[in-house]
């Protein structure tokens, strides 16, 4: 053998030596990709999963949507037993035909709201419409109001002054008590001095005693207090003299004069 025929047998050797390292190289590939299979299941599985996890979520939307909202609301206006509404809407009704019922039929397009009190119908009027109520109370036949047993004022703090008007008919038999409320930093309403003219003194003295100012009275001039007076008034409960007068009361005794009872 020749020396060219000996490398040529040693050349063909070492590829045949290297030839067992390719399908070495192809299994690696093999493993590479059966590696890889198993994480597209894996994904295919996560994916899957996805709706089950976000169930709670889409639960959690639907429970916040404007409907869901609208239940909740009215849900909680159906427990309470009067939503918003405001307290008076509890108060008792006055009876069917009284004399509630024939103010507002002779006037239907005035706003009012009237209850039951412990005597009397109570009915409550806008400031603006009192002339107008007034001059009804007394004039419509089925009314007749025709007599004033007494006008005063009462003090609601920042809730505002109110002017209460106790009417009856002599004729009728029935009676009513008429309530306006007046904001507290300028009470101001129309005078009724020229519907009953007894009411010109009870508004002279609601003036002296809480500050109302009656407007259109005829000579609305002090009753009781000192003309220069101007800036006080004993029966507000912002009066200077109002704690000393709760004083005075709770140093009375028991008995008073003559063996009368401490109110």
């Amino acid at each position: 053998m020749t020396p060219e025929d000996e490398e040529k047998r040693q050349g063909t050797d070492g590829e045949e030596a290297k030839a067992p390292d390719a399908p070495a190289e192809v299994p690696a590939t093999d493993a590479s990709a059966s590696a890889d299979a198993p994480e597209k299941p894996a994904a295919v599985t996560d994916t899957s999963a996805e709706p089950a996890g976000e169930a709670p979520e889409k639960a959690e939307a639907a429970a916040d949507t404007p409907a869901a909202e609208s239940t909740s609301e009215t849900a909680k206006a159906d427990a309470s037993p009067a939503g918003d509404a405001p307290e008076d809407d509890n108060r008792p009704k006055p009876p069917a035909g009284s004399v509630a019922d024939l103010l507002a039929a002779a006037l239907p397009d005035v706003t009012m709201s009237a209850y039951q009190g412990m005597t009397n119908v109570v009915v409550e009027i806008e400031p603006g419409d009192v002339t107008q109520v007034m001059t009804a109370a007394k004039e419509q036949p089925s009314l007749d109001l025709d007599y004033v047993r007494y006008l005063c004022g009462v003090d609601h703090e920042a809730e505002g002054l109110e002017v209460v008007y106790h009417l009856m008919s002599l004729s009728k038999r029935h009676e009513v008590l008429i309530k306006t409320r007046l904001p507290q930093d300028d009470p101001k309403v129309a005078s009724v001095a020229q519907v009953w003219r007894a009411a010109d003194w009870h508004e002279r003295e609601t003036r002296d005693m809480f500050g109302i100012t009656f407007e259109g009275h005829p000579h609305l001039v002090p009753l009781l207090m000192p003309e220069d007076m101007e800036d006080q008034f004993p029966l507000r409960k912002d009066s200077p003299l109002a704690d000393i007068e709760e004083w005075q009361g709770d140093q009375l005794p028991e008995e008073g004069v003559g063996g009368s009872k401490k109110r």
